[in-house]
């Protein structure tokens, strides 16, 4: 006759079993389904450790003490305050799901429980990873907002309207709505023209006009950031094992299609690679394909407005998750306080992370409608 198990035995046998769900699914795995810029951004991600806020730091200046000099000449010696501090907190994205010790009786058989487990894991994780990846593209809603990160459009933002390029992205903005959104200094290092001018990025602003026009502004933004395609094109999947690209562009469903159109019209391979769709696939500039993300479809007018094209140096903007919460997946715990369950275990999966950007002025750009 089977034996139900202790509590203690239950949690075990859930933990044991979670983790073979992991080995066979991977937390990181589920970051890398469907999505070509989650999949690209966080195939960059570094890890860190230590700190409730993560630190960098960036040379805003000269000293002036470089110079050609004649043999004898008398050295310089200029100590100026060019090296800046920002800083970042970390943000905690959790999620969990829970099985009942009852469940082990019910569905009996390791292979049941194995089954149940499994589904409910990747539920948990699905959920989690949309999560961050949306927070990876926001910003906070108010300076008292101590749950979303400084994310990509906190670095990559707007500039100055109707600009044709440039680099006028001095303060980011908050999700809150206004158009932009409520100016505030990403990382607390002010930027302006005249202060840390360095800490910009490259802005340039559309006005809705998806033609030879932003063809123009794109050329303009690329060869400015020095942004070039590789030297032997591809489509950025995540089937190309070793494939690390550095510049990447990102775009909407209306941008994307608009310019398979006008690139059909104008019969003109833009230089596309080789044998691949004529027309009508995946747009090429530069050698470098334009990668569909839907959610920049709706438009946001606080954070990048309308169609915005984004293009990004992977080696300069990137994700830093906490070296001991990696999507760490605890052992379960028994729910036994005031209004739970006392036959519920919970299996909890947390990560700490943070956007983090080396350079603003040299990482990418933005252009949009503003």
């Amino acid at each position: 006759m089977a034996t139900t198990p202790t509590l203690a035995q239950a949690i075990d046998i859930q933990h044991a079993t979670n983790q073979h769900i992991i080995k066979r699914n991977p937390p990181m795995s589920f970051t890398y389904r469907n999505y070509s810029f989650w999949n690209t951004f966080w195939k960059s991600a570094k890890k860190a450790q230590g700190g409730d806020e993560f630190e960098g730091h960036v040379v805003l200046g000269s000293e002036d003490n470089a110079k050609l000099a004649g043999l004898w000449d008398a050295d310089t010696h200029n100590v100026k305050n060019i090296t800046k501090k920002y800083t970042i907190h970390w943000r905690r994205a959790t999620n969990n799901f829970s099985t009942n010790v009852m469940e082990m009786d019910i569905n009996s058989g390791p292979e049941r429980i194995y089954n149940v487990s499994e589904v409910k894991y990747k539920a948990m994780m699905r959920d989690m990873v949309e999560e961050v990846f949306a927070a990876t593209m926001e910003s906070p809603t108010s300076s008292a907002d101590e749950v979303r990160c400084d994310g990509l459009f906190s670095w990559l933002r707007m500039g100055t309207d109707d600009s044709t390029g440039g680099w006028t992205g001095y303060a980011a903005h908050y999700n809150d709505g206004s158009t932009p959104g409520t100016s505030y200094y990403v990382g607390g290092l002010t930027c302006s023209s005249t202060v840390n001018p360095g800490f910009a990025n490259y802005y340039a602003d559309h006005n809705g006009n998806i033609d030879d026009s932003l063809l123009m502004i794109l050329d303009r933004a690329c060869r400015k950031l020095n942004f070039e395609g590789p030297s032997t094109p591809v489509k950025l999947t995540m089937d190309l094992e070793g494939y690390k690209p550095t510049f990447s562009l990102y775009s909407t469903d209306n941008v994307i299609g608009t310019l398979n159109m006008l690139y059909a019209k104008s019969d003109d391979q833009m230089g596309r690679p080789g044998l691949v769709e004529k027309h009508f696939g995946i747009p090429y500039f530069k050698s470098m394909p334009f990668q569909y993300v839907d959610a920049f479809d709706t438009a946001n007018v606080s954070l990048y407005g309308t169609d915005p094209i984004v293009g990004i140096n992977h080696n300069l903007i990137y994700p830093v998750v906490h070296t001991n919460w990696d999507f760490k997946v605890g052992k379960p715990v028994e729910r036994n306080g005031e209004g739970s369950n006392h036959l519920v275990l919970t299996t909890y999966a947390d990560v700490l992370f943070v956007v983090f950007c080396e350079m603003p002025h040299e990482a990418g750009f933005l252009i949009s409608q503003q």
